[in-house]
């Protein structure tokens, strides 16, 4: 089925530790020295695309990853999330509400006024001028000119909660950690005590649905109209049928002894991934009905994966700790750079 979404959104949802990597805007790096935490990457094809990370890092490839050009954003902030459209406009988002566009593939750059400090953890966008970034607090914006403007949303007065916080915490106060649009009209939101909010007018409104699970949510994915899927602590996966009305868990292999979180998910036709912590790769070539434990060397096993780009064809990157780059073919990976 044809996607929907023109804009694809990756993102990671935890501040990690600062990994420095002198380099220059501009300069060529190879893999291999590429050593700051990345949180997300956005493909436009097989070969060009662009990554995110810490310290205001925009890195962009146009070998597949094989090398990358260092982009000056002029701030030290992390980027949290990326949207990239095939004519090369970008979008981040990142820590103390920073949002920044570029209309050149990231050649200059404006930093739009989001009109909040708290860190946004995702944004998604279902055309080049209607677009949705969520993060702390409760946090939810949305603009309809393409990132010039951002409006708050408000979380919806009632959300379940674990009955043991529900007196000390509200709505507002929830971590929402990712946003992802199954149509223009339906859009979706990941949060923590498992909630999950859903739109039907683009993001103008949001209502909870009902969640089997009170832990966090940290990813979601929509594959069209009615097929989703939400991963999160403790190996959580849920996937939804029904375009959301409701959810079910999904049995998925874990790695023997570890109780290992999932934070990013990603399906692209018949081929997808779930990523995590410790090494936790998980493959589907099936849409997403079953999916399999992806052995990694020693070397990755204890680094966390964060962002994830597919195009059309099932493969993508996958990208983490430490500049932590795997280009996917299907359901197998290949570092890209020596371990």
């Amino acid at each position: 089925m044809k996607r929907l979404v023109i804009a694809t959104a990756c993102s990671s949802v935890l501040a990690w530790a600062l990994c420095l990597a002198p380099a220059r805007a501009g300069e060529k790096l190879d893999p291999a020295d590429i050593r700051p935490n990345l949180f997300g990457a956005c493909f436009i094809s097989e070969k060009e695309g662009w990554v995110i990370g810490d310290l205001g890092r925009v890195l962009y490839t146009t070998d597949g990853g094989k090398s990358f050009e260092r982009l000056d954003t002029g701030t030290k902030r992390a980027f949290l999330s990326i949207a990239c459209f095939p004519d090369k406009t970008l979008i981040l988002a990142g820590k103390s509400g920073i949002i920044f566009r570029s209309n050149d593939g990231g050649r200059t750059w404006q930093q739009q006024k989001s009109g909040t400090d708290r860190n946004l953890t995702s944004l998604a966008f279902s055309s080049k001028e209607v677009g949705i970034a969520v993060g702390d607090a409760g946090t939810i914006l949305r603009t309809q000119d393409g990132g010039a403007n951002w409006q708050k949303v408000p979380v919806p007065e009632q959300v379940p909660l674990p009955e043991e916080i529900a007196e000390t915490v509200v709505p507002g106060d929830i971590l929402l950690y990712d946003i992802n649009f199954a149509t223009p009209d339906r859009a979706y939101i990941a949060g923590e005590f498992g909630v999950i909010l859903a739109s039907t007018d683009g993001g103008q409104s949001w209502v909870a649905q009902n969640s089997p699970v009170q832990s966090t949510l940290f990813g979601l994915t929509f594959t069209d109209a009615e097929h989703g899927w939400c991963v999160g602590l403790s190996a959580t996966m849920l996937r939804t049928q029904d375009g959301g009305q409701t959810w079910e868990k999904v049995p998925v292999p874990a790695r023997p002894g570890f109780t290992l979180s999932l934070y990013t998910v990603g399906i692209r036709g018949q081929y997808g991934w779930a990523i995590g912590d410790s090494g936790y790769l998980l493959a589907t070539k099936d849409g997403g009905n079953t999916w399999k434990l992806v052995d990694v060397p020693i070397q990755l096993a204890g680094s966390w994966f964060r962002g994830l780009s597919l195009i059309p064809d099932g493969r993508g990157v996958i990208v983490g700790a430490e500049g932590l780059m795997l280009a996917t073919d299907r359901d197998t990976f290949t570092p890209l750079r020596k371990l």
